[in-house]
């Protein structure tokens, strides 16, 4: 815990004359939901890379891929069969 935390932490308790638990607890009970709203407004883009326009992915993911040329029972037989030891 940093030391104005910390700090604060000890002055509420000799304050309130509650424990350095009871304290811990209720700050963590009384600041979960602003926590929990925080973290879910933060939601957005996490890359720096520009998303791919609608045309070229739609185009990509038209054309047939390797694995598309593969029958199953091909696919099986390159897989390996047993576990690592």
């Amino acid at each position: 815990m940093p030391g104005e935390d910390s700090s604060a932490v000890a002055a509420l308790v000799k304050d309130t004359g509650q424990s350095i638990n009871d304290v811990l607890v209720l700050a963590i009970r009384k600041g979960l939901p602003l926590a929990r709203e925080a973290l879910r407004t933060q939601s957005g883009r996490v890359t720096n890379v520009d998303p791919l326009p609608d045309k070229v992915w739609r185009r990509i993911y038209a054309q047939p891929d390797e694995i598309s040329k593969v029958t199953p029972a091909q696919l099986a037989a390159s897989q390996i069969q047993t576990a690592p030891e």
